[in-house]
């Protein structure tokens, strides 16, 4: 699986960023990838974005999810083991998003979700309502996969609840503004750490 690592001299967290849909040009160089991973390395975590199976120099075809979900399984639990004590962040864009909240769901080790571009009007996120852990949404504010109504009716369903964080003027591939969704990744992780969690 080709990754790129970002690690941190004295990482506070670990965390994994998984990219938009293999089949629609998602990949780990993908600009809201990029600066959300970067900003989370600023805040002091050791990185990890990764591309999916059948992307760029990783192994394997598209498997609809569920292989991209294992995917970010062993990312996870890589990043881990470099860092088994700190505690272990994931964020995914879009298609990423939705594996990252499945995994989420099933994996204890994992303490947060981060959320850019929740594709609501695509994928059902029924595990939203059993996560259990903090949750935070990136939303643009003309999102076609999803509007920002639509994702707090689903963060409704979260306990706790989840939050959600709009980027103002712009639609779901962020144009222009990818560092500002990578800014609003990093405030939501800010009030997260204010919440009682890292």
């Amino acid at each position: 699986m080709e990754a790129a690592l970002r690690v941190a001299a004295e990482p506070r967290a670990t965390a994994v960023v998984a990219h938009p849909h293999p089949l629609h040009g998602g990949t780990l160089h993908n600009p809201v990838v990029f600066h959300v991973e970067r900003q989370l390395h600023e805040l002091g975590m050791t990185t990890l974005r990764f591309n999916f199976r059948g992307v760029g120099d990783s192994q394997g075809t598209h498997d609809e999810g569920r292989g991209e979900v294992e995917d970010l399984s062993a990312a996870a639990s890589w990043i881990r083991g470099l860092c088994p004590e700190r505690p272990l962040i994931l964020a995914g864009y879009s298609f990423g998003a939705w594996c990252a909240v499945r995994l989420a769901e099933r994996e204890h080790s994992v303490r947060a979700v981060v959320a850019i571009g929740l594709p609501t009007r695509t994928y059902p996120f029924e595990e939203i309502a059993r996560l259990g852990k903090p949750l935070a949404v990136v939303q643009a504010s003309h999102d076609e996969f999803g509007s920002p109504d639509e994702v707090r009716a689903v963060l409704d369903r979260a306990r706790p609840r989840g939050r959600l964080y709009v980027v103002d003027d712009t639609s779901h591939v962020f144009p222009r503004h990818a560092r500002n969704a990578a800014a609003r990744v990093g405030q939501a992780i800010r009030e997260m750490e204010k919440w009682g969690h890292s």
